[in-house]
């Protein structure tokens, strides 16, 4: 298996913060899911709590993040 290496000498701040936290997820779906609501919840945030904005901005319809909004506050 050949190895991806970023072109980048320094490591992302979310490279850091991820190759800490990989050991706690149990599988890549539970990965992706964590990443997805951090993303949302920082645009959210960015944003001022103006859920059309955010939405707008991740590329997806008020709707969808407002279910997937729910979905995590289920969990």
């Amino acid at each position: 298996m050949e190895k991806i290496i970023s072109n980048s000498p320094y490591p992302l701040a979310l490279d850091l913060f991820y190759d800490e936290q990989i050991d706690k997820f149990q599988d890549l779906k539970t990965y992706l899911a964590e990443v997805e609501v951090h993303c949302i919840r920082k645009t959210i945030a960015r944003n001022n709590g103006n859920v059309t904005k955010a939405a707008e901005q991740l590329g997806i319809h008020r709707s969808i993040l407002y279910r997937k909004l729910k979905e995590y506050d289920e969990k």
